[in-house]
C-alpha cells in the first residue's frame, strides 16, 4: 500500500506542480511541492522512506522541468533525510517545529539551487535573490507544509478507530 501511495504521489506531483501551482502563486513566488512532500514524508515515516521518495521526486522533477545540473536529484533526498532524522526522537510533532523545519530546509534548498544556477552565468547577487525569491518562497513552502500537515493529522485522527487509542 505504501508503494502504491508513493507511486501516485510521484505521478501526480509534477503535473500538479506545473498546472496548479501557477494558479496559486503569490507575486510570482511558487511553492515547491516536491520539497514539502519530502519533508512531510520525513516527518511522518522516517528517514529511509524520505530518502527514497526524495530521490524519486527529485529525479522526476528534474526530468520534466529541465533542472540545472540535476540539482533536485541530489538535493531532495538530502532534505528528506534531514527531515526524517529531525523527527526521529519527537514525541509530539508541534506546528512550530514543522514550520521551522520546512522553512529552514526551503532556505537551504533555495540557496543551493541559486549557487548551482550561478555557475551557469546568471549575474544576480545572492542578497537580492535571498530577499526577493528565497525567503518569500521559504515562507510559502512552510505555510503550505503546515496546512498539509494539519490536514494529514485531521485525516489520520478521523481514520483511527477509538479501540486503537484506548488501553482496553
Amino acid at each position: 500500500m505504501k508503494v502504491f501511495g508513493y507511486t501516485v504521489l510521484v505521478l501526480f506531483l509534477v503535473p500538479l506542480q506545473v498546472v496548479f501551482v501557477d494558479r496559486i502563486s503569490l507575486f510570482g513566488i511558487r511553492p515547491d511541492l516536491g520539497l514539502v512532500a519530502v519533508c512531510l514524508i520525513g516527518l511522518y515515516t522516517g528517514e529511509l522512506d524520505a530518502l527514497s521518495a526524495g530521490f524519486v521526486i527529485g529525479f522526476v522533477q528534474d526530468l520534466f522541468s529541465g533542472g540545472v545540473l540535476w540539482g533536485n536529484l541530489f538535493l531532495k533526498p538530502i532534505l528528506g533525510l534531514i527531515a526524517g532524522l529531525a523527527s526521529r526522537n519527537l514525541v509530539n510533532l508541534t506546528w512550530v517545529f514543522a514550520f521551522s523545519l520546512i522553512f529552514s530546509l526551503s532556505i537551504l534548498s533555495g540557496t543551493v539551487m541559486y549557487v548551482l544556477k550561478a555557475f551557469t552565468g546568471t549575474g544576480a547577487s545572492l542578497f537580492l535573490a535571498a530577499r526577493d525569491i528565497i525567503l518569500p518562497q521559504a515562507c510559502y513552502d512552510a505555510l503550505l507544509g503546515l496546512a498539509l500537515l494539519k490536514l494529514l493529522q485531521r485525516w489520520r485522527a478521523f481514520r483511527t478507530p477509538e479501540t486503537e487509542l484506548s488501553y482496553e
